[in-house]
């Protein structure tokens, strides 16, 4: 005797959600950050640049801030969270989902 269509869901959903669960786990998940204000506090380095006034990302810290970081280049605002997404921020990037 065939299986049901609605005997097959729970298959389907496993099936989908096993393909899907390393998608999700690639992005960073910020959602949880409490409410913050100055750099770092969602898990950037935490790094001012003096000339330009904005928060520099773990990419371009080296460029922007020197290595190690400079206090001639960049301002240290040490907010809460600071450098908690910086193996996820380094990641690759995922490919664009095709459009339809």
């Amino acid at each position: 005797m065939p299986a049901s269509p609605r005997s097959l869901v729970p298959m389907l959903a496993l099936v989908v959600s096993t393909f899907l669960a390393p998608v999700a786990e690639a992005r960073c998940d910020l959602s949880s950050a409490p409410p913050c204000r100055g750099c770092g506090c969602k898990g950037g380095p935490g790094w001012r640049h003096i000339a330009t006034g904005s928060c520099v990302g773990f990419r371009d810290i080296d460029q922007k801030c020197g290595r190690p970081p400079s206090s001639a280049l960049c301002v240290f605002e040490n907010a809460p969270g600071t450098g908690a997404n910086r193996d996820c921020a380094l990641a690759p990037a995922l490919p664009a989902a095709p459009r339809r």
